[in-house]
């Protein structure tokens, strides 16, 4: 692949690019990896179709004005290098991000998209998101979690803000912020006492369970 050396190609290639990967990484902060996005080919072809949008986009708006630019005679002036760089950084970094942000955050046109799609389907439609283990670990809303390990045993505790799971590409696994002794049919008994959090490595023979809250004694 041929380097760009002078600044007008140099600023072209830019210009199809970072566009491009900083969409992609804000859509990635918020809608999580998918598989698309662990291969490095892809995450590139797919940059270059988003930046190729934007300079779209952009070109139709300021197209006339860097003609007539680029036809005048002349150094720039320190003024206009310096607004140049503000409109850089405003439209190849800003612009595509709050685009991302914009489509998908937890309330926006994607979400809102997919769920017209719902709809239209009778509750059938593609899930993005990559396996069963992510929606469930990302969508619960239970306080607490406990796992059945391969012998039978149980493991869990409280599950809050300060509990953590992992999700697509890295493997399973839960960080419990607060520790509880269970009984051998899988309830919550006590917390252990002096206990700061457990981490816990989900093996396929094991079972997760979220709970929504812990059962009073009247209620057992």
């Amino acid at each position: 692949m041929t380097v760009p050396t002078d600044a007008w190609a140099i600023g072209a290639y830019l210009s199809l690019l970072v566009p491009g990967i900083v969409f992609i990484a804000v859509r990635a902060r918020l809608r999580g990896f998918v598989k698309v996005d662990t291969q490095v080919g892809s995450r590139v072809l797919l940059a270059f179709v988003v930046s190729a949008i934007f300079a779209a986009v952009y070109a139709a708006i300021y197209g006339p004005y860097v003609l007539v630019r680029t036809s005048m005679a002349g150094t720039p002036t320190p003024v206009e290098v310096l607004g140049w760089s503000f409109a850089y950084l405003g439209l190849a970094i800003a612009v595509p991000a709050l685009t991302a942000w914009l489509i998908y955050r937890s309330d926006g046109t994607a979400e809102r998209v997919w769920n017209w799609l719902k709809d239209r389907n009778g509750g059938a439609r593609f899930e993005s998101i990559p396996t069963a283990w992510d929606l469930g670990a990302t969508r619960t809303t239970a306080g607490w979690v406990r796992v059945r390990l391969a012998p039978g045993d149980w493991i869990g505790g409280r599950f809050e803000d300060q509990s953590y799971f992992s999700t697509y590409p890295e493997p399973r696994d839960l960080f419990i912020q607060e520790q509880w002794k269970l009984t051998d049919d899988g309830a919550f008994d006590e917390p252990v006492e002096g206990a700061a959090g457990m981490w816990v490595s989900i093996r396929d023979d094991y079972i997760v369970e979220w709970v929504h809250s812990q059962p009073t004694e009247e209620e057992e």
